[in-house]
């Protein structure tokens, strides 16, 4: 092909581009989009499935705008460790934006299966995207060498740099907050805190954890014994069981045994997990800042069981509507 030959670009290229030059303005409209989401509701006829079909648009849009753009000078763990495990395995990159595609448009899904087939259908669907969300995580489990899964599998993309840095008419005014050249060596300083940064977060930047110099892959450990595998294998199996259970027992939300059953099995998972975490060095001390982030998160899906199935249906529902009336 000639060189002269100018091949124009596409309107995707065109909007990749957009996306990489205007960050800011982009997460800006993005959260302006999703402020939408909580006065649609009640607005109009059919408000409630506009306002998830926006939302669930907007989180896919915003996944994909994060995978365009550059990954942090300084990531975080969480983000070093999923973007070490996407790059290593192609399987682990599809499973995991597979897993996030299904979370973000389930309850979507489930709003539109609901209206078109009722009940009945709607846990068909449940069940089958809890079966292929298992799958996903089994195969992530697999690739990785039995490391505990981490939520969410996929990099996030935090604070950009140009929002974190001072302000161009901070550093103007403080001629220690630029860098400095030595006139004879040539040498550069870095530049100090300007008048307007906190010295505990400008301190916490020259600070190096032991995370920081840690290889990637060992952000996340092996689960090496058979009670940790097994803790690991009843976590990711429990929301296919319970669905299966709520399934089975379609127009009885009252009934406590789905409810007993999952939260039996997820809190079996955690003391089998918590007993093997401490008999490593350390401890739950000694945990990753990865590990200690998911193991948090799990802490909190025990708690919301409180707001799920037959507890939220005999006791939360009840307690909320007290209040409302007693208000």
């Amino acid at each position: 092909m000639p060189s002269s030959i100018v091949i124009p670009k596409t309107w995707l290229d065109s909007y990749e581009d957009f996306v990489k030059n205007n960050t800011s303005q982009v997460s800006q409209i993005e959260s302006a989009l999703r402020s939408l989401t909580y006065i649609l509701p009640g607005r109009f006829n059919e408000s409630e499935l506009a306002s998830e079909s926006l939302h669930t648009t907007i989180n896919l849009l915003s996944t994909y705008h994060t995978s365009l753009l550059p990954p942090p000078s300084h990531p975080l763990p969480h983000t070093r460790y999923t973007s070490y495990q996407r790059s290593k395995s192609k399987i682990y990159t599809s499973s995991s934006t597979l897993l996030r595609t299904i979370q973000y448009t389930e309850l979507l899904c489930e709003m539109f299966f609901k209206r078109r087939g009722g009940d009945k259908l709607r846990w068909r669907l449940i069940v089958f995207l809890e079966f292929i969300k298992l799958v996903c995580r089994a195969l992530m489990l697999r690739v990785t060498g039995w490391r505990t899964g981490i939520n969410p599998a996929n990099p996030e993309q935090r604070a950009s740099e140009e929002e974190t840095s001072p302000s161009p008419s901070e550093t103007d005014d403080d001629p220690v907050a630029k860098p400095y050249q030595m006139p004879r060596t040539h040498h550069i300083l870095s530049p100090l805190p300007s008048a307007h940064t906190p010295i505990p977060s400008f301190l916490s930047t020259r600070i190096v954890s032991p995370d920081a110099i840690r290889h990637a892959s060992l952000l996340v450990r092996r689960l090496t014994t058979y009670r940790a595998q097994a803790a690991e294998t009843l976590y990711i199996l429990r929301p296919l069981i319970y669905a299966l259970a709520m399934q089975r027992l379609q127009g009885k939300n009252r009934d406590w045994r789905p409810w007993i059953l999952g939260l039996a099995i997820e809190v079996s998972a955690r003391q089998l997990a918590k007993s093997e975490i401490r008999k490593l060095p350390g401890g739950l001390a000694g945990m990753t800042a990865v590990e200690r982030e998911e193991w948090k998160r799990r802490g909190w899906s025990v708690a919301w069981w409180g707001m799920r199935g037959a507890f939220y249906e005999n006791v939360t529902r009840y307690v909320y509507i007290t209040a409302i009336r007693d208000d």
